[in-house]
């Protein structure tokens, strides 16, 4: 009789987590980052992942019609807006991803408004708490593509930036980096089950041990303010992890320093 109620458990379980692998991509204009999170949910099309896409007129221009196609085969691809409302299109879908993030839609979406497609669906999978995980490159003010692109900001201005990227990680999305987006992915659609369980249904990946003397201090090299898992490869268990005062920890980095017994410290 246990082994029976497993089994039915188990097959709840697989539809749940199967059901949450048909997602509604965002493709906002983006200039930064975009072909690595592409890459990234190209990978994820092998674990059973689909894809409904909008993509924004700019996107259009910034990343192309044809590597969204290419990299994510999508079964509807819209421009623009969808055909029926946004909110209607997003309540479809238990994922939203956003691997093309603008500062524009950022703002927007860190002000409450739903006034473009795009910002509409996201802050629709918001409220209602639904998986929503974006790839920040393209919107981080300390990006260092964004200097050789001929960004040079006020202070003030950078921190409101930063600001925006604090809100919609205050209101629930799960922020990363790009070329972390296919295990942002993965721990979000696994996130509904124990830990346990959770990690056997993660594709395995690999980590680097290296032996050092607890206490060890790291100053990681960033994707901007974004602290990601990559950032933590080499970091040895006991390490202290230094990242500067408005540093954007993502809840993965957040999981991996935990499971190393790496300390992350923010600058004062």
């Amino acid at each position: 009789m246990t082994l029976l109620a497993d089994e039915l458990a188990e097959r709840v379980i697989q539809k749940l987590v199967e059901r949450q692998k048909r997602a509604l991509v965002i493709v906002t204009g983006a200039a930064i980052g975009v072909p690595a999170a592409l890459e990234q949910l190209k990978a994820l099309r092998s674990e059973g992942f689909t894809y409904h896409v909008l993509m924004s007129r700019s996107a259009m221009h910034v990343t192309g019609e044809k590597a969204v196609r290419d990299a994510l085969e999508p079964e509807e691809l819209w421009v623009e807006s969808a055909d029926q409302p946004p909110e209607k299109v997003a309540a479809g879908f238990q994922t939203i991803l956003v691997p093309a993030l603008t500062v524009n839609t950022a703002a927007h979406l860190a002000g409450c408004m739903s006034d473009t497609p795009a910002a509409a669906m996201i802050l629709s999978g918001l409220l209602k708490g639904k998986n929503v995980v974006v790839a920040v490159d393209g919107a981080c003010p300390d990006n260092p593509m964004r200097a050789k692109l001929g960004y040079h900001m006020t202070p003030a201005l950078r921190d409101a930036l930063h600001g925006n990227l604090e809100k919609l990680q205050a209101y629930g999305a799960r922020l990363t980096a790009a070329e972390d987006m296919a295990k942002a992915v993965r721990k979000a659609v696994t996130s509904f089950l124990p830990a346990k369980a959770a990690e056997k249904r993660e594709a395995p990946t690999k980590s680097q041990g290296h032996q050092t003397r607890s206490g060890n201090v790291i100053r990681p090299a960033m994707t901007g303010r974004v602290l990601s898992v990559k950032a933590l490869n080499t970091a040895p268990r006991g390490a202290v992890i230094v990242v500067p005062k408005g540093a954007i920890v993502t809840a993965l980095a957040s999981d991996e320093a935990r499971r190393r017994g790496v300390t992350i410290q923010i600058e004062s």
